[in-house]
């Protein structure tokens, strides 16, 4: 009886599984049917691959690291029909992932179709059950793109930001590519042409200084697969470079993210010092234990410390970045932007990147006191 039982269970959990692959396989089919009838045109991604894609896509599926972001930038999350995990568990803080705030309650009852993160892959099952006309990814390999793309019938596009930090030229072909399939390519347009204009006004404003007259700044704290101390740094910082600020890591021949010495702080001895927010908790602690090093920074002393908001959280949060610029520029040369507001200027590019306006003050862009007793007063 039992062996009988046994049996009973082994053939109905089979044809289960053959019920859910040719649900799949007829999903497939459909999806395929579907951009049939309504036509295909070929394109290219950022991997130089191509792929038929429709003429018309209404059902998205965006995944890894930024993809979602991008879609936000033109305002198509409405097309979204499948989301990652990530989206569900980690922070919608506007002022940590802005895009994330954007996104209404409703946004997150839609399927998961995966874990998301670098490299994560999505259950084939899951996508095929959202009936998507295309995918577009951050972060998985283009290899894993044809698979997805051959074993679902489902066109899957290959995005990138390029490096972390920076609006840099793959990450405006991704928005306009993305324009492209999506029917938006003016919108997609006007958002490169903005940050295009915002970084030649940072610039113009500092133009004619020449490095010697500007002064020294060491921006610590930096943020780099998680928080770090003050001797986080890195050189060609991009809200520093934007700002046209005299970054003292430049000089040191390297590139990049990398740790200094307290040492050389003590020897730099910068004018500013500008900290990366997130690296609060480590900064309040090492200030407990070496509260003679902060006492030797004429910065410290002086009220030239200055918190800066981290902007790569699952990617660049550009927005952010451009805001640190602002506020870099603003304190370095009050003159050069005596015409800024930061609270209006957050407003703007909140307001240009995703249609929405800040709600409170961003948790940064303060000065922060090292009293001779008690914890760092972060103003």
């Amino acid at each position: 009886m039992d062996r009988n039982k046994r049996r009973g269970g082994l053939a109905a959990a089979a044809i289960s599984g053959v019920a859910v692959v040719l649900a799949a396989i007829s999903l497939a089919v459909g999806v395929g049917s579907r951009r049939e009838r309504a036509g295909a045109r070929t394109v290219t991604d950022l991997a130089g691959r191509k792929s038929a894609v429709p003429e018309q896509v209404e059902r998205l599926v965006a995944l890894g690291p930024g993809a979602l972001r991008l879609v936000a930038y033109l305002g198509a999350t409405d097309r979204i029909v499948g989301i990652e995990d990530f989206e569900k568990r980690m922070a919608r803080d506007l002022y940590v992932r802005p895009y994330a705030a954007a996104l209404d309650d409703e946004f997150l009852t839609r399927p998961v179709v995966g874990p998301g993160g670098p490299g994560a892959l999505p259950d084939l099952e899951r996508l095929l059950m959202c009936r998507p006309d295309l995918v577009v990814a951050v972060g998985i390999a283009p290899a894993q793109l044809d698979n997805i793309q051959a074993k679902t019938g489902v066109p899957a596009l290959y995005l990138s930001y390029g490096g972390l930090g920076v609006w840099r030229e793959e990450a405006q072909r991704s928005l306009s590519l993305l324009g492209e399939v999506l029917g938006m390519e003016e919108r997609a347009a006007a958002v490169n042409a903005y940050v295009a204009s915002l970084e030649r006004d940072l610039r113009k404003r500092t133009a004619d200084i020449d490095a010697e007259s500007k002064p020294s700044a060491y921006f610590g704290g930096i943020s780099h697969k998680g928080s770090h101390g003050l001797t986080s740094t890195e050189a060609g910082y991009p809200p520093a470079r934007m700002a046209g600020a005299r970054n003292l890591a430049d000089g040191l021949g390297r590139d990049g993210h990398f740790f200094v010495d307290k040492e050389q702080i003590l020897v730099w001895d910068p004018d500013f010092i500008f900290v990366d927010a997130a690296s609060r908790l480590i900064l309040d602690r090492d200030f407990e234990a070496n509260r003679d090093f902060y006492r030797l920074l004429a910065a410290a002393q002086s009220g030239r410390v200055r918190s800066l908001l981290p902007y790569n959280y699952y990617n660049t949060n550009m927005e952010l970045a451009l805001l640190n610029a602002y506020f870099v520029g603003k304190s370095l040369y009050p003159d050069r932007f005596a015409d800024v507001s930061m609270e209006d200027k957050a407003g703007e590019i909140m307001q240009t990147f995703l249609d929405i306006r800040p709600d409170r003050d961003p948790p940064a862009y303060r000065a922060l006191r090292f009293p001779q007793t008690g914890p760092v007063e972060w103003r």
